[in-house]
Parts: C-alpha cells; sequence; structure tokens
C-alpha cells in the first residue's frame, strides 16, 4: 500500500515537474519587419534571408508592409502596433527617416532593439542599435563606374531615380551624380516614380520617346532598370541605350542575357536579411556587433561574369513565396 502511494506520489511530481518546465520554457521570441514596401526582387529575397534564418534561430517574425513609399503614417502606425505586440526587436527600413523619430523612440524606451534593415538610418536623430546594408552611396559609385566603362567618351543620360524623398534611392544618385562630375556623362532628364515595375516600364519609355537617341539609362534598382530594359527592348534600342541598375533578380538577370541590360551592381539581399537577424540573435545575448554598421559586398554583374556569380546570397530559391 506504502509503495503505490509511494508510485502516485512519483507519478504526480513528474507530471508537475514537467508542467513546470513548459510554463517556464520561454516561447519563440517575437522580432518585427517593417518595410515600406515588400513588392519587387530586393525586398523578397532579404523577406526569404529573413523568414528563412529566424526559421534557424527560433524566432517568430511579425512582417508589416506599408504597401508603397507614400504610405507614412500607415508605417508608423505598423511601427507602434509591433511594439505593442511586446517584439524584443523590430527590424526598420524606413519611409522617411524624418517622420520616424518619435515612434522608434517610443519602441527604444521599451527597450526594444532597433536595426536598419538595408539601411544605416532610421530614424533623425536615433541611432539603430545596430544596421546591415550595403552602402548606399557605394552603389551609386559603382553605377557611375560601371556608366564610365560602358561610355568611355560620354554620352546623354536618363534617370529613373526612385521613389520620391526615399533615402536609399536619394543617396545612390547623389553619390552617382558625384562621381560622374567632371565627366562627359550628362544626365539630361530625371524622373522619380513609386517602385512598382509597370511604372517603371512607362516612365523609361517616356525618356526614351523624348531622347529617342539616348546613350544611356539608370535605375535605382532593377524594379527601375529592369523597366528600363524592357523599354529599350521595344524600342530597339538595346546595345545602343545602355542600361545600368542596382539589384541583380530573375528578370534582370534574363534583361542582360537578352543583350539589353549591360551593367548591374548586386546587392546580396538574401545574406543581408539573415544577417539581420544573426545580429538581433547576438543583442539579445547581450553581444553588440562591431562594426555597428555591417556593409555587405556588393558584386558588379555584367554578362562576361553573370555565369560565375553565386546567387545563393542574391537570390530566394526559385519559385519561392512569404
Amino acid at each position: 500500500m506504502k509503495l503505490d502511494l509511494l508510485l502516485k506520489a512519483l507519478a504526480c511530481a513528474a507530471v508537475l515537474g514537467a508542467s513546470g518546465a513548459a510554463l517556464a520554457a520561454d516561447p519563440k521570441p517575437l522580432i518585427g519587419l517593417s518595410k515600406p514596401n515588400l513588392k519587387g526582387p530586393y525586398p523578397t529575397a532579404e523577406l526569404y534571408g529573413v523568414l528563412d534564418e529566424a526559421k534557424k534561430e527560433g524566432f517568430t517574425v511579425i512582417v508589416q508592409d506599408a504597401g508603397g513609399y507614400n504610405n507614412i503614417d500607415k508605417q508608423l502606425d505598423q511601427i507602434s502596433n509591433l511594439a505593442i505586440k511586446g517584439v524584443k526587436a523590430i527590424l526598420i527600413d524606413p519611409n522617411d527617416p524624418a517622420a520616424m523619430t518619435g515612434v522608434v523612440q517610443q519602441a527604444r524606451a521599451q527597450g526594444i532593439f532597433l536595426v536598419g534593415a538595408g539601411v544605416n538610418v532610421i530614424a533623425r536623430g536615433v541611432e539603430p542599435d545596430a544596421a546591415v546594408s550595403s552602402s548606399h552611396c557605394n552603389i551609386g559609385k559603382e553605377l557611375a563606374a560601371g556608366a564610365k566603362k560602358l561610355l568611355p567618351d560620354g554620352g546623354k543620360v536618363g534617370v529613373l531615380a526612385g521613389p520620391a524623398g526615399s533615402f536609399w534611392a536619394t543617396e545612390r544618385l547623389r553619390c552617382f551624380k558625384e562621381a560622374i562630375a567632371g565627366s562627359n556623362l550628362r544626365i539630361i532628364a530625371e524622373i522619380a516614380s513609386e517602385q512598382d515595375a509597370a511604372t517603371s516600364l512607362t516612365r523609361a519609355s517616356e525618356l526614351l520617346q523624348r531622347n529617342p537617341d539616348l546613350d544611356l539609362l539608370y535605375g535605382a534598382d532593377d524594379v527601375y532598370g529592369v523597366g528600363a530594359a524592357r523599354a529599350a527592348r521595344s524600342a530597339g534600342r538595346c546595345g545602343k541605350t545602355k542600361v545600368i541598375f542596382a539589384v541583380l533578380g530573375d528578370e534582370a538577370e534574363e534583361m542582360m542575357r537578352a543583350g539589353c541590360a549591360d551593367y548591374v551592381v548586386a546587392q546580396q539581399p538574401v545574406l543581408i536579411g539573415r544577417t539581420e537577424v544573426r545580429v538581433v540573435r547576438d543583442l539579445l545575448k547581450g553581444i553588440r556587433p562591431e562594426p555597428k554598421v555591417i556593409n555587405v559586398p556588393l558584386i558588379a554583374v555584367t554578362m562576361e561574369n553573370l555565369d560565375k556569380v553565386q546567387k545563393e546570397n542574391l537570390q530566394p530559391p526559385k519559385g519561392w513565396r512569404p
């Protein structure tokens, strides 16, 4: 009898112990990702890197897409909501750093880590805890180097500048202009527009219609660059109007193989996304990254080296969708 009671007591203790352990175990830490726009090859590849690495690290990611660079108020609300949901860190690509100061300070006051996602600036006057990016100024400089190689004697340039007011696009174009200063490359037309494939094609076509002998089209990224390449193809200008841009997605690669895209400064968005999550992992362990801003290297791509470029850090697996 006493043995039976002892066995029952031990069994009960085991159940209570297991239950207590389950209650004590932390759920998967929440992290947030706030992007102004998740359309396009770059944000899709970055998102893949974030989600795949978060799965390996045991994080749950709440993804917030503001739906466009004009939706500043929506992104502000989404960041506030992430803070309310108790995320441990927020990966932020700001629509407009000047508008983010208040909401970012609110998140920091709650002890939430702030990591620049593809940018090194998240808000005016507020330093991120860390940032993972490619240098947008260096992208502009690399695009200028490509333009000079393609047109050593100079020529007329049309610019698809990217979303108006966006930090990354403004910084790229600023450094591109600085790097071509003093050369015979002349920007004769410049258009800013929403980050949309159909719009980019329309704007590029308009540039070529107004300037049929344009020597080069600059695209802020491959949403704009692919639009420029398609416009050049439709106008019978592939190889005549050179096309340069940043980011090597699937369609950009197709346009290069077709002879309609000439020089691409490839970022490594999958690696950027993975690194963002690894930085959060380290911050939660009390490890501060050194340096604070991690610049992921760029890869200059032409038809000559296209088949040699390792694409696992540039593009998500074929057919992947979030």
